[in-house]
């Protein structure tokens, strides 16, 4: 399944680039392939979560402190399984949703190839996805640094082309519209492709590190 959302992100990269609406709706065909796999993957951790319940005690998971979490705790490896899966399948749900809205032509063409920064959206895109794939592979958290800044770079990115593009005097509003569409589910793509590397940092070391940035800025209301 990692591999297949992998080289739907990469195949949407090189349809908009390449202006290719055919490659675009064979994209959004190829998505009941990534739906059936999610469901399966879901059977089974559902299965392997009833599964380490029963055995839990048994493997001596009883007594483990809350705020640790091994990864040879079958029940936390089954749920962060079904985190991941559902990141993913909905990672492929953004790839569809820019071939869907690409593949209707109101798109000018040349404009992802040619103009920043959707050429660097797109780029940062791939590479998030890829490095949050090639870490599930690997069932390592190496890259999340890298993943956390070049979240940041394609959040200023996204806002950057929504602000360019609105000022464009010629662009009517479908086009406008459709623009802004891909660019919110580029966005939104490389947010889940971020969620799937959080979640494999919490399987392998047992910290949570998600919005972090809004627990350091937050005031403590209860000294």
């Amino acid at each position: 399944m990692a591999e297949l959302v992998l080289e739907q992100v990469i195949l949407l990269s090189e349809a908009l680039e390449a202006d290719d609406y055919e490659q675009a709706l064979k994209i959004v065909e190829r998505d009941d392939l990534i739906d059936d796999l999610e469901k399966e993957n879901d059977n089974l951790s559902q299965n392997a979560i009833l599964e380490a319940v029963s055995n839990r005690n048994i493997l001596g998971m009883g007594d483990v402190d809350n705020d640790i979490v091994l990864k040879k705790d079958p029940l936390r490896f089954a749920l962060s399984a079904i985190r991941i899966t559902r990141n993913m399948e909905r990672m492929g749900d953004q790839v569809v949703n820019c071939a869907d809205v690409f593949r209707h032509k109101t798109i000018r063409k040349g404009l992802f190839k040619n103009e920043e920064p959707m050429t660097l959206i797109l780029s940062r895109v791939t590479t998030l996805a890829g490095m949050a794939i090639e870490s599930l592979v690997e069932e390592k958290e190496r890259f999340m640094g890298s993943v956390n800044s070049l979240e940041d770079e394609l959040n200023d990115l996204c806002d950057q082309a929504f602000q360019k593009y609105r000022a464009v005097p010629d662009m009517e509003k479908q086009e406008f519209a459709d623009v802004y569409r891909i660019i919110l589910a580029l966005e939104r793509l490389g947010d889940y492709a971020v969620n799937v590397a959080e979640e494999l940092v919490r399987l392998n070391t047992g910290k949570d590190i998600r919005h972090l940035e809004n627990v350091k800025s937050k005031p403590n209301l209860y000294p």
